[in-house]
């Protein structure tokens, strides 16, 4: 035990020396963390905020007015249709557009012959695929129910009335459309942003503890600290269980702090509701432990494989990078292409989200994160035992 405790201290010692491996651990998720929800905050508002739309119609027809009313009556678009006074062109709504003034633009040539719909270049492709199937499913519908209704008109002569309050009724009697989460009926968890991004931001921050930890690794075999350590009647696994703990407990601490951020920060700063862990403590306990264990045994494989200590920080911080994109730290999985979703079924940083999205949202039970958890042991356990046999290999 005096031994363990010893080698505890030592470890403590070089991580509380090494400055940058410390922002890297503790600073940089802290701000990722920040600007990404930040940016998602904003995107979700701005999608609830009008789109900017300008538009030139010969006013005069009554399908051009039909057709407008209907989309500033949808709510989801504002109509710009001219500057001062005069009316906007077809000609200057294309020039509008083109320069990125707007983003959309609808021209009605005359007499209702067709309907162009123009796209600033520049517009993202997803944003503006949206918007161009919206605008054509108001304005198609539009058409139909003005033809439905002259055909109407035309056959139906004096029961015109009594057939549009037959369709009036009709369609207030049809049953009402409401949107839920599906959820266990007496859970208290409310998704949001926050709930979705801080597990992804857990497991991002315990495995960029490969960078001080690999260069740990590696200063050791460099300036022969090793060496002088097999002087003494210490054994590699001592050695390495003095790492695992040291780091262990870092990841606890980092567990800690993200959980602070989104449960006391992110209300104060974006007035949104506070982060929800559940109610399963123990489910969430060995979650943590497990995944920074699978982080450390990424750190350790990292440590012993590379030879300089930019080979360690090069491949593990593009490795980390690469696996929580994969895993769904930055943006959802599922609008990932199938190829790429069932590679990210790989990652252990995936398996750690799964675990707390299970918990934090799902409101989940030590049950439902057991195959995760397995998954992240037994990673851990084979880079462990690959990384003390390279270890003892090579020195």
């Amino acid at each position: 035990m005096l031994k363990l405790r010893t080698l505890l201290i030592k470890e403590w010692w070089l991580l509380a020396r090494d400055v940058p491996g410390l922002i890297i651990l503790f600073v940089m998720p802290i701000l990722l963390i920040f600007v990404v929800t930040i940016a998602q905050e904003n995107g979700v508002k701005g999608k609830n905020a009008r789109i900017q739309i300008v538009w030139s119609g010969n006013d005069s027809t009554i399908g051009s007015e039909v057709i407008r009313k209907n989309l500033e009556a949808s709510g989801f678009f504002e109509i710009t249709d001219s500057t001062g006074n005069a009316p906007l062109t077809p000609l200057l709504v294309r020039e509008l557009v083109g320069k990125g003034r707007y983003p959309f633009g609808v021209i009605l040539q005359t007499a209702d012959t067709s309907v162009i719909l123009l796209t600033d270049p520049a517009t993202q492709e997803s944003f503006r695929r949206t918007t161009i199937q919206s605008l054509r499913y108001i304005i198609q519908s539009t058409q139909a129910r003005m033809a439905v209704d002259k055909m109407v008109g035309d056959m139906a002569g004096d029961m015109k009335p009594e057939i549009d309050q037959m369709i009036r009724k009709t369609l207030e009697n049809l049953p009402k459309i409401r949107e839920n989460f599906a959820m266990k009926e007496k859970s208290a968890i409310q998704p949001n942003i926050i709930q979705n991004n801080v597990p992804g931001f857990i497991l991002f921050a315990m495995f960029f503890i490969v960078i001080p930890l690999a260069g740990s690794l590696i200063a050791e075999k460099k300036e022969g600290s090793y060496h002088r350590l097999m002087t003494l009647p210490v054994t590699v696994w001592a050695i390495m269980s003095a790492k695992v703990l040291t780091y262990l407990f870092v990841c606890l601490i980092q567990f800690v702090l993200m959980i602070g951020i989104g449960h006391w920060i992110f209300p104060l700063v974006m007035g949104s509701e506070p982060l929800q862990i559940g109610n399963h403590y123990f489910a969430l306990f060995l979650t943590t432990v497990a995944s920074g264990l699978a982080a450390i045994g990424f750190g350790m494989l990292t440590g012993v494989i590379a030879t300089t200590q930019n080979q360690a920080g090069l491949f593990g911080s593009v490795m980390v990078v690469v696996l929580g994109v994969l895993s769904g730290t930055f943006f959802p999985v599922h609008l990932m292409p199938r190829s790429v979703q069932f590679i990210s079924h790989l990652s252990p940083i995936r398996w750690g989200i799964d675990n707390y999205l299970d918990l934090f949202i799902r409101d989940g039970s030590l049950i439902t994160i057991l195959p995760g958890t397995l998954l992240l042991l037994l990673f851990f356990g084979l880079a462990m035992m690959a990384s003390i046999a390279i270890f003892a290999k090579k020195n």
